[in-house]
């Protein structure tokens, strides 16, 4: 019985364990079932999008994005050819050429990112494009010259600028601005046509800049004159002031060649602008004898009147006045009016025609402008500056000292006005030799006289001391003392009766040079007679000293002559004198020298260069010219009325002058 229970038991546990698994089983099935369904929906769903997406039509870019994009890539290889075309010159052309390309590739990778890129963006690639373009634009305007950058502490090309950007760049900075002025075609007049001082020089290692200013054409240049003959007057006016010719003169006469052509020429071929210029104009086969109607002459070049003028046979007068409007040159005014009936050849009325000598310009107190402004005033008004500077302990720093023209003066277009700048109060400087002393003192006007003293400490030749110590200010017209050293004093001995070897152990002894000649003298031979330094004279170590020793008594030739007899046995009574009217000869060394007179054929051309100050230019000259022989001649002023210390007055320069005569030079202080 237990048996049979443990067997149903048995049984039911395991039909209830066979059923549980089969429910697992079933369970597991339905779930991997479910899970597969989800994964097959789910990548259905994907593909879906997928399809839908590729189908949906794309979302097109801005148009105003795009167009940027455009214009940035015109402008990138604008840039490109440009900076190609201004470089081809350029010592740097391969680096340009490098970067240019490498510039290009970049901008056509940005653009192409661009293009790709999501429509999302296309802020950030409008920006970018934007840049891009204003790049490429201020890089195009650069290279082109249209813009120029300024160079930040360094100097700027002013070539083909006016004066006054140079004057006033120099001013900022604190330059000394020095001008030349030279003649140019090219360059228009007051606008710089080099500078002595690189562009891109750092402006802290300058202290000054010399700029060649245009001045307008050169009026003695050699050009080209062709033949004339058959040329209208209109065309040969127009030739005459296209190339500035100034010594032109016209003429008129009866011919059977076209009435106003050229028929005569007096010269052609390479001439200067000045040199004279005549030519013959027909005046046709009979000149006519009608009355002309004056035409308005205002404003025409004085050489285009003239030629009217004579073209039509009328008689007439010039002269010249200020014009506050007319250029000058031009015809400023005509004494009958336009449109007037004259008569031809016609002593009696004869026409007036003022010529233009410009405005007329009245002088400002230049003592109360600046440099800056004194070159604007002279610009404005067609006048020339020459600018010099020198110190002053009275005028302050970049103050003006002095000027050729006075306030109220009145002067001319063209003229030239010279200013003296102050550099203010001079200080003393420590000088390592007396020459860089005098160079110095030379540079800027400063008289100094020399005090020689013997020291024992200080050799001969160098300086002692100066009478302004270093740092010390040197006022207007003060004096610097320098006092040089004549090195160990010596005291002369007395040489008079020695021998010449004691007299070289007693120069020897103290030191002074020596050399020996030779003189006849009734002294006893190779002894002293004579010492071109006398004895206690006090002179400078190692001074040379000339000592002259007896040669013997000089035998004259009658003494030679019975010297001769009495040694050939000759008979002769002692004690005579043979011829008794022959004169003895005196002593060679008792006859005067015969002055040579001075060679006047010998010479040189003079090397004339002005100083700061009169004092200055005397020694400068003399340095120059070390075999002439000068007059000095110091004045408030030349004749020409030039105030300018250190001026020249007389025109020496490169003249031939013989070193016989003295030369008078004429100084202002």
């Amino acid at each position: 019985m237990e048996d049979k229970r443990q067997n149903k038991n048995y049984q039911y546990h395991n039909k209830k364990k066979n059923r549980n698994r089969s429910n697992y089983y079933k369970n597991n099935q339905q779930r991997n079932s479910s899970n597969n369904i989800d994964r097959i929906e789910k990548k259905s769903e994907e593909k879906v999008k997928e399809v839908v997406k590729s189908e949906a039509p794309r979302k097109k870019r801005h148009p105003f994005v795009n167009f940027f994009l455009f214009l940035t890539l015109l402008s990138s290889l604008a840039f490109f050819g440009i900076s190609l075309w201004k470089g081809q010159d350029s010592t740097n052309f391969f680096q340009g050429f490098v970067s240019s390309v490498i510039f290009v590739i970049f901008s056509i990778l940005f653009i192409g990112i661009c293009v790709g890129s999501n429509s999302r963006k296309k802020g950030t690639i409008f920006l970018g494009s934007i840049f891009l373009l204003l790049f490429n634009l201020f890089g195009s305007l650069t290279s082109l010259g249209i813009v120029t950058i300024p160079a930040i502490g360094q100097t700027e090309n002013f070539v083909g600028k006016s004066l006054t950007e140079v004057v006033n760049w120099a001013s900022k900075n604190e330059i000394t601005i020095n001008q030349d002025y030279e003649y140019s075609d090219m360059v228009p007049e007051y606008s710089i046509i080099s500078q002595d001082i690189p562009e891109g020089s750092k402006i802290k290692d300058i202290k000054e800049i010399t700029v060649a200013v245009s001045e307008g054409p050169n009026p003695d240049k050699e050009i080209i004159i062709p033949e004339m003959n058959g040329w209208d007057t209109e065309r040969v006016i127009d030739y005459v002031e296209d190339n500035y010719l100034n010594n032109v003169s016209v003429s008129f006469r009866e011919s059977i060649s076209p009435e106003n052509t050229v028929i005569e020429q007096n010269d052609s071929g390479s001439m200067k602008r000045s040199s004279k210029l005549e030519l013959t104009f027909s005046l046709g086969e009979e000149a006519s004898k009608d009355d002309v109607k004056l035409v308005d002459l205002t404003n025409k070049s004085q050489f285009a009147a003239e030629v009217y003028l004579k073209q039509n046979q009328i008689k007439y007068k010039i002269k010249k006045g200020f014009s506050n409007k007319i250029e000058p040159g031009n015809v400023a005014k005509q004494s009958i009016k336009p449109n007037t009936m004259v008569k031809v050849n016609d002593d009696d009325e004869k026409l007036v025609v003022t010529i233009s000598k410009g405005k007329s310009i009245k002088v400002p107190n230049l003592k109360d402008m600046s440099m800056v402004e004194i070159t604007n005033w002279v610009i404005e008004n067609k006048l020339k500056v020459e600018f010099s500077n020198r110190y002053d302990d009275s005028v302050k720093e970049n103050h003006v000292i002095s000027a050729n023209y006075d306030k109220g003066d009145k002067v001319e277009q063209g003229e030239t006005i010279k200013v003296v700048i102050s550099r203010g109060k001079l200080v003393m400087e420590k000088f390592k030799s007396y020459d860089d002393f005098k160079a110095w003192a030379n540079k800027y006007g400063i008289s100094y006289e020399e005090k020689r003293e013997f020291s024992e400490d200080v050799p001969q030749g160098e300086v002692i001391s100066y009478s302004y110590e270093k740092g010390e200010t040197i006022k207007n017209g003060d004096v610097i003392v320098v006092t040089i050293s004549d090195g160990i004093e010596v005291k002369v001995p007395d040489l008079e009766g020695m021998t010449k070897k004691e007299a070289i152990n007693a120069l020897e002894e103290v030191g002074l040079k020596y050399n020996f000649v030779t003189r006849s003298s009734s002294k006893e031979k190779n002894t002293v007679i004579d010492q071109s330094i006398s004895a206690g004279s006090k002179v400078s170590e190692e001074t040379t000293i000339t000592v002259t020793l007896s040669s013997g008594k000089k035998v004259s030739h009658r003494e030679e002559s019975d010297n001769d007899s009495n040694d050939s046995g000759n008979s002769s009574k002692p004690g005579s004198s043979g011829n008794s009217s022959s004169k003895p000869s005196k002593p060679e060394s008792d006859s005067k020298p015969v002055k040579p007179s001075c060679d006047k054929s010998k010479g040189d051309n003079l090397n004339i260069q002005a100083g700061n100050t009169g004092t200055q230019t005397k020694e400068i000259i003399s340095q120059l010219n070390p075999n002439h022989k000068f007059r000095w001649n110091l004045v408030n002023s030349c004749p020409n009325g030039d105030i300018t210390p250190g001026t020249v007055c007389d025109a020496l320069e490169g003249q031939w002058k013989n070193f016989c005569d003295t030369i008078t030079v004429t100084i202002v202080k």
